[in-house]
């Protein structure tokens, strides 16, 4: 499963509000089942609530997803509590009805609309700021129900195509992908899509050989890095493979491992770069976080209280927002192991 790249609308005045949702009824136009208007509402509603809730607005990031359309909305801070987000979302945790946000500027539904008008409806705040999830439209019911993922690929500048990717290969066996084109722009699109093209061949079985495979199908493109991670529940073992500055971290039991790649770029040279799969320990209520480089590297869930109880996407969003390098794509892909999953969340409905 490959997932489409997000685009970033800032919010900062109204006008901003009306440009985000002209955007996303051009975007919710090309896919087929949508209630019309739905997506829109949806996406004025959260745009308003930036600016009715954040001191210095924020944006959303919006994407064609699962047969609907896909809006995050994001702030610095000091986000919107009071007014909008449920108090099971705070920091601290806890399970407590939605509240209507107050005041006016919206269409009147609130984030109470906007939950009953989502397929999936999730939410995060913190003093850094607040991350809402809502995607609006038919879910693709999961393959596999012991397994959740989600993530956001931004592009430098927020539009234009990425040179990033990222995919996932549910199963028994997961396989979990995140790769990133030399540079930017279309020829970097060019060949993340090479490595993703091979990925999406099959089942995901073997890590080293998937990596000289990939190597080969970035020949002729510019090339690239990647980090390529196969986790077996049966075994309860995670193998990671990367090649370049793709990171990671594995998060067991409260505890968080970092996985590093190997020097080197893919399709760029005669000879392939070592590997060097290594081997890590996988529970159920484990999760895995992979960034491309256009996240620095002191990112750590465990740093933010409960965010790996929330939606992959969210816990993508946030990092995203507070390590992002705002000069390169940025990509972090977030899987969750559901088969100890702690029901007091607070997720609404869900892949």
């Amino acid at each position: 499963m490959v997932e489409a790249v997000h685009r970033r609308h800032d919010v900062r005045a109204e006008e901003d509000v009306g440009a985000l949702r002209r955007a996303v009824a051009s975007m919710a136009g090309r896919v087929p089942g949508l209630r019309l208007g739905e997506p829109e509402l949806a996406a004025t509603e959260l745009a308003t609530n930036l600016l009715r809730h954040t001191t210095g607005g924020g944006y959303v990031l919006c994407r064609e997803a699962d047969g609907g359309i896909e809006l995050v909305a994001v702030d610095h801070g000091p986000g919107m509590r009071p007014g909008g987000v449920p108090p099971w979302a705070i920091a601290r945790g806890g399970d407590a009805p939605l509240p209507r946000s107050g005041g006016g500027g919206g269409l009147g539904v609130g984030l109470a609309g906007v939950r009953r008008l989502s397929s999936v409806f999730d939410c995060y705040a913190s003093p850094h700021g607040s991350v809402v999830l809502a995607r609006v439209g038919s879910a693709v019911p999961p393959a596999d129900a012991s397994w959740r993922w989600g993530g956001v690929n931004v592009p430098r500048g927020g539009t234009g195509e990425s040179g990033d990717a990222w995919a996932v290969s549910p199963g028994p066996r997961l396989g979990a992908l995140v790769v990133d084109g030399l540079g930017h722009g279309p020829a970097a699109a060019e060949a993340a899509r090479a490595a993703v093209t091979e990925f999406g061949r099959g089942y995901l079985t073997d890590i080293e050989a998937f990596v000289r495979r990939a190597n080969e199908a970035m020949r002729g493109t510019r090339g690239g890095v990647l980090g390529v991670c196969l986790i077996e529940q049966g075994r309860d073992e995670l193998t990671f493979a990367g090649v370049g500055n793709i990171t990671g971290r594995v998060i067991v039991g409260g505890v968080s491992e970092r996985l590093l790649g190997r020097g080197g770029t893919l399709g760029t040279q005669a000879y392939l770069p070592s590997a060097h799969p290594t081997t890590h320990r996988w529970v159920p209520g484990a999760a895995l976080v992979l960034a491309s480089d256009g996240i620095t590297s002191r990112w750590d869930p465990l740093a933010y209280p409960n965010l790996l109880r929330r939606h992959p996407t969210v816990v993508a969003a946030t990092l995203e927002r507070d390590h992002g390098r705002g000069t390169d794509d940025a990509t972090v892909l977030v899987v969750q192991d559901t088969r100890a999953q702690d029901k007091a969340g607070g997720i609404d409905r869900e892949r």
